[in-house]
């Protein structure tokens, strides 16, 4: 076999024919698929990338403050864009859920011209990035508004290669330049985006495989080699700097910001997260082929860890992928642009295949980006009936219908993300051995006050997974509001065993020994809270009030206002401010009047 030269820019058709339509086609079926999300609420992390970085009363400078520092510091362009979203339309959810959108419509095009790129054909690429653009799998990503991450470092990653794509047809040394300044801005909206200079390296390397030479057939592992070394060698003005870049880049966040609280190998050694990793995947490859089961967590027990060698499903999985490698050895060699499909899949999932732990095991956002190799791979396969002059009106319909039921999918699961209640209602019945899961609509009916229904769902998340302190804390806190402040402290003071750095139940605990009449424990919980970012406000709110009751009405006044200048719009602060005022009022009447 020969190179691979079946490609083609696809300016050749002109923007005025067939691929305005296409390019229009897949806006509507962004918008129109998309469109019930707009009404949903900020969830989960939602409040704390989005809410609380724009919080009412916040000025510029502190606003820049938050965007610099802290958690959103090392993904600074995803959090820039949700000050762009909030420029606009506040902290009203819908600006957020239009710019998601939209992205995601910027993405599908980019597939659809990436395809086009490496298909003869234009509607192999529309059935692409119709996949892409419709599959419910993206709904965590899209709908979700702390998907914003997965979205546009996907689109930053789809426009480099895509710049890259073309500077191999062209040799334009811009469209390089692009590739190479679109790495960092991927990187820093979410890490990622590092993928792309190796999404690069693996066209490069697919392109070049010859089977065919001077003294005849080449077998399949030295044409790869082969292939390889050329890619390398040819490319190397590119590969270097972008092995550098990438390495500081990997640098970053793995020595300065270490974005994840997991230290240890999941299933206790890195051959047990290898194992865990081949069911992780299968399970990926499931997902994208038949997305009717949808999960919005899977962490403790909503998916099991791999933790011995006789775990038969993980060899299951394991023999399953040994098959799917050798049929992708064969298609590399055979059908090139089809097998590149099946290797950005795994390329795009190096992130988060756990070699380097983190604490979410798997998630469906992070098939984003690795969506797209999906894609390409099913419409590559489908490419010689696609691409007849008159294709097969069965396999023609068959698609129509596939893309519709997955149409209809994810519209259906836009609404499971309308809100927190029903979101984490619909997860503990798709999951209800998550301990995460099981919190977290705990906590919703927390705030609700329906106490009964929190009680089960934070009971039953303890039971799970005893050591899951968020859930003991927001058990504790259930219970000081119920006045039972014995088991209240009892559950607090088990949720901040050996975690000292634990804000949010740190306060909680202050404030039950607050109601104890034990202010010196209390004071020490509160002055330990200050030294977190996160809980510095409610921590001088909660030192006022223990100053006030101490009769030290300055220090509770400076305690106050100085919570409010961390948190302008910190209600408890105002409301202790202004009591506190009126009863200082109070006091001097009374003095005048015993005068």
């Amino acid at each position: 076999m020969g190179k691979w030269t079946g490609l083609k820019p696809p300016s050749a058709e002109g923007w005025l024919g067939r691929q305005s339509i296409a390019l229009l086609i897949l806006l509507v079926a962004v918008g129109v698929v998309y469109s019930n999300s707009f009404d949903n609420e900020f969830l989960f992390d939602d409040l704390e990338t989005i809410v609380e970085l724009h919080r009412p009363g916040s000025g510029p400078f502190q606003q820049l403050e938050a965007l610099l520092g802290g958690r959103s510091a090392y993904r600074p362009v995803r959090s820039a864009s949700y000050a762009m979203d909030y420029a606009i339309s506040g902290l009203d959810p819908w600006g957020y859920h239009l710019t998601n959108t939209a992205l995601h419509g910027l993405s599908a095009i980019c597939v659809y011209l990436i395809a086009r790129t490496l298909f003869a054909s234009p509607l192999p690429a529309l059935l692409a990035a119709l996949l892409f653009a419709v599959h419910p799998i993206q709904t965590e990503s899209v709908t979700y508004l702390s998907g914003r991450r997965d979205v546009l470092s996907g689109l930053f990653v789809l426009i480099g290669f895509y710049s890259f794509l073309r500077y191999r047809q062209s040799r334009r040394v811009r469209d390089l330049v692009l590739t190479i300044l679109l790495c960092p801005l991927a990187f820093f909206t979410k890490e990622s985006g590092i993928i792309l200079p190796l999404l690069c390296l693996g066209y490069d390397v697919v392109s070049r495989i010859k089977r065919s030479g001077p003294d005849g057939e080449v077998s399949g592992i030295r044409a790869i080699w082969s292939a390889a070394s050329t890619a390398v060698r040819e490319g190397r003005w590119f590969y270097l700097p972008a092995g550098v870049l990438t390495g500081a880049l990997a640098f970053y966040v793995l020595f300065l910001v270490r974005g994840t609280s997991q230290r240890a190998w999941h299933g206790g050694s890195l051959e047990m997260t290898l194992l865990t990793m081949a069911r992780v995947f299968l399970r990926y490859l499931a997902l994208l082929l038949f997305p009717m089961t949808l999960n919005a967590d899977y962490s403790y027990n909503a998916f099991s860890i791999t933790t011995s060698w006789a775990d038969p499903t993980a060899w299951l999985a394991v023999a399953i992928w040994g098959g799917l490698g050798v049929a992708w050895y064969r298609l590399l060699l055979q059908r090139p642009p089809v097998a590149f499909g099946g290797l950005w899949f795994l390329i795009a999932l190096l992130p988060v295949s756990q070699i380097i732990p983190h604490h979410d095991l798997m998630a469906e956002h992070f098939l984003y980006v690795p969506s797209v190799g999906f894609a390409l791979l099913v419409a590559g396969l489908l490419e010689p009936v696609l691409s007849r002059p008159r294709p097969s009106a069965a396999i023609a319909t068959a698609c129509i219908l596939v893309l519709s039921l997955l149409a209809v999918r994810t519209v259906v699961r836009n609404a499971d993300w309308k809100d927190e209640l029903t979101l984490w209602s619909k997860t503990v019945q798709t999951a209800p051995e998550s301990a995460r899961a099981r919190n977290n609509l705990g906590a919703a009916y927390l705030r609700r006050g329906q106490f009964n229904q929190a009680e089960e769902q934070l009971a039953a998340a303890v039971a799970i997974q005893p050591d899951l302190t968020v859930a003991r804390g927001n058990l504790g806190k259930l219970l000081m509001d119920r006045g039972d402040l014995v088991r209240a402290e009892e559950e607090l003071e088990k949720a901040l065993a050996g975690r000292s750095r634990e804000t949010i139940p740190r306060l909680w605990l202050g404030a039950v020994y607050l109601k104890q009449g034990k202010a010196t424990e209390a004071e020490a919980q509160f002055q330990q809270a200050l030294t977190h970012p996160r809980s510095a406000a409610y921590a001088h709110n909660n030192l006022g009030v223990l100053l006030a009751n101490r009769d030290q009405p300055a220090e509770a006044e400076a305690a106050f206002r100085e919570a409010l200048r961390l948190m302008p719009d910190l209600l408890e602060a105002k409301d202790n401010l202004r009591r506190l005022s009126t009863r200082q009022e109070i006091s001097v009447l009374k003095n005048r009047d015993r005068k």
